[in-house]
């Protein structure tokens, strides 16, 4: 007899934002792929985050910039393929920030790029949040587009993925599918 409780504990009624085993293999691999990709280190807390419109984002505080620690976050509520392909594109983020491509100026009133300043922290809030065609043609969001399309393909096709084969019966279903 199926009771309540084991349904609930499914979460077949809403999004958890636990990681899942199989997510946690899934989100190792493109952090792997990407590291191993670009050559670069760093540590990144990788978490669901369940936000209307939201594909994926990165906080870039000072812990990021000074420690190289990042806070990655991915909506759940869109197919796997979405889903590696926001982390790609927020990963080519991190790789920015890490190689210090993209960083804050000394006091976050503004962004740099590859060591020129490029936009004022003030304006770049405003296109984020009332432009975003021109936010999409910021120089680090064109890579991070540009990754997110075409390094999909090539993750799929990398030893990252296939060895996931044969870890998880859910990655298996999802690397059989996707």
């Amino acid at each position: 007899m199926i009771k309540l409780k084991d349904i609930l504990s499914e979460d077949l009624f809403g999004t958890s934002l636990k990681l899942k085993p199989y997510e946690a293999l899934m989100v190792k691999s493109v952090v792997s792929f990407m590291m191993d990709k670009y050559k670069f280190k760093a540590k990144i807390i990788v978490k669901k985050k369940d936000k209307a419109g939201m594909i994926g984002d990165i906080s870039l505080n000072s812990n990021s910039v000074d420690n190289n620690k990042f806070y990655l976050h991915f909506n759940p509520n869109q197919s796997y393929k979405r889903i590696i392909q926001s982390m790609i594109h927020e990963l080519t983020h991190v790789k920015q920030v890490s190689k210090s491509e993209l960083l804050p100026n000394k006091d976050y009133t503004s962004i740099l790029w590859k060591g020129k300043e490029y936009i004022d922290a003030k304006e770049y809030g405003k296109l984020m949040k009332s432009d975003i065609s021109a936010y999409r043609y910021l120089p680090w969001e064109m890579e991070a587009d540009t990754n997110m399309t075409s390094l999909y393909s090539m993750f799929i096709n990398s030893k990252h993925w296939k060895d996931l084969k044969g870890k998880d019966a859910t990655l298996d279903y999802i690397i059989d599918n996707i």
